[in-house]
């Protein structure tokens, strides 16, 4: 990867957040100083906000009020988002956010239970933003929620025994059988007193997409996966893996490519090394995380095909395949937790040749509740299919962002009173496609944090 790529990368990571890496180091929890929770899982306390303000969707304007509680015990954690909006131009209240799909029960925005990779039992239903995979060669950040009013009420899961064995998964809609991906792994020396050896996973992934709303139906990706922790002591921890990934050949996709005439098409398979860099700072104040990867694809191979962005034209990605060029990418990453006060993670995915392909993909994230006093700053922004990255950051069919800036205007008890603005650039259903718009927010609102419940207990 060239030089001025890998600045980019350092210069994400300053801007960019969202959970935590792709894979834990095989050491018990009690024992590991690396095992970084983002805020994926709500903000760890029960609390309800109540934003009220006026919102811009697309070139209409409504009186919003939203009733967002989250509640935390313990592993258990629960969060809502109840809209009310109202158009003063035709005097009605806009119910699209309850229609469709599964209805009502997407107000319930998620129900989580555990910490994957580290308890027992790991599982969030509901909205499964940030799910992966493996390494994420195959799927990594992807989101069944693109279209803010018509989030998917999904599954995301991950069942171990004593970290040495389990299955990890995902399922994206209980409202008809799309996303179905399982991995089951296994740390075989685990028990062992082997140096190194004892530390490392083997995994197996299999994914399938049955969408029978799409034209192209059954796409399916199989892969393999290696891990192993070669160091690592109270400061840093080194884990290099790799990864295997092959799409089984698709009917739907060659009967389309006979049409078109001239390509040729198989199935093609893709290959990832790299390495997992953790540190950890100063008692816990200050964790940094590096993900470095290197790629090779043979032709017909897309990486990290179900990602942020993939729920947006399933037709069209699965049509990238019989067009995609073999050859070689790197993939990077930056993770960093500054005493719970800063979270931020920059990640960008760039082929080497980017004008002969439009594989190029970028995530960024950030959360910083109150490290100015009495702001709240937080975000995330996804970028697919970029030619160059110039483009990386303007808003089209292919950006997804979310981003809030609020200010504690005043604090009596357990009540805070509130100002700021939401930002979104989602998608939103017109007829049968996913069209791009933009959620402007300006609010005050109330929050009060509740006496009970906490999931760092």
């Amino acid at each position: 990867m060239h030089s001025k790529t890998w600045v980019l990368i350092a210069a994400i990571a300053l801007i960019g957040a969202y959970p935590a890496f792709a894979q834990d180091d095989g050491s018990d929890k009690k024992d590991n100083p690396f095992s970084f929770q983002g805020p994926g899982d709500g903000l760890g306390y029960s609390h309800m906000a109540m934003p009220f303000g006026y919102t811009r969707i697309g070139d209409k304007d409504y009186i919003s009020l939203r009733i967002q509680p989250e509640f935390a015990f313990g592993k258990f954690g629960i969060g809502l988002d109840v809209p009310f909006l109202y158009s003063p131009s035709d005097g009605k209240f806009r119910w699209e956010e309850y229609k469709g799909g599964v209805g009502p029960l997407r107000l319930i925005r998620y129900v989580r239970y555990g910490v994957k990779h580290q308890d027992p039992i790991y599982v969030r239903i509901g909205d499964i933003s940030g799910s992966y995979l493996g390494y994420g060669l195959i799927m990594y950040n992807y989101s069944n929620a693109v279209s803010f009013e018509k989030r998917k009420w999904g599954l995301n899961y991950d069942i171990n025994y004593d970290l040495r064995y389990g299955v990890e998964g995902v399922y994206s809609d209980f409202n008809g059988f799309n996303i179905f991906g399982v991995r089951p792994y296994v740390r075989p020396l685990k028990t062992t007193e082997i140096p190194i050896l004892k530390t490392m996973e083997v995994g197996v992934t299999y994914i399938t997409d049955q969408d029978k709303e799409t034209q192209i139906q059954g796409v399916t990706e199989m892969g393999a996966d290696l891990g192993v922790t070669v160091f690592q002591n109270s400061f840093v921890q080194i884990l290099p893996y790799m990864e295997f990934a092959k799409f089984m050949k698709n009917d739907d996709i060659k009967d389309s490519v006979n049409t078109i005439g001239g390509v040729k098409y198989k199935s093609g398979q893709g290959f990832a090394m790299g390495v997992n860099f953790r540190f950890n700072f100063v008692a816990d104040v200050f964790n940094m995380g590096v993900k470095l990867e290197r790629r090779y694809f043979g032709n017909d191979f897309v990486p990290q095909y179900f990602n942020g962005l993939y729920e947006v034209n399933k037709d069209g990605r699965a049509m990238m395949l019989p067009y995609a060029q073999g050859q070689q990418g790197s993939y990077g990453e930056i993770f960093a937790n500054l005493i719970g006060k800063v979270q931020v993670i920059g990640g960008i995915s760039v082929p080497d040749k980017m004008k002969k392909t439009r594989d190029a993909y970028i995530h960024l994230g950030l959360v910083v509740p109150k490290l100015i006093p009495k702001v709240i700053i937080s975000g995330s922004y996804d970028k697919a299919y970029l030619k160059n990255l110039g483009a990386a950051f303007t808003f089209n069919q292919n950006s997804v962002a979310n981003i809030r800036f609020a200010y504690e205007m005043y604090q009596t008890g357990p009540f805070v009173f509130m100002t700021g603005v939401d930002y979104k650039w989602t998608f939103i259903k017109v007829e049968n496609d996913l069209k791009a718009k933009k959620y402007i927010t300006p609010y005050v609102g109330m929050m009060m944090n509740m006496p009970w419940g906490d999931q760092k207990k």
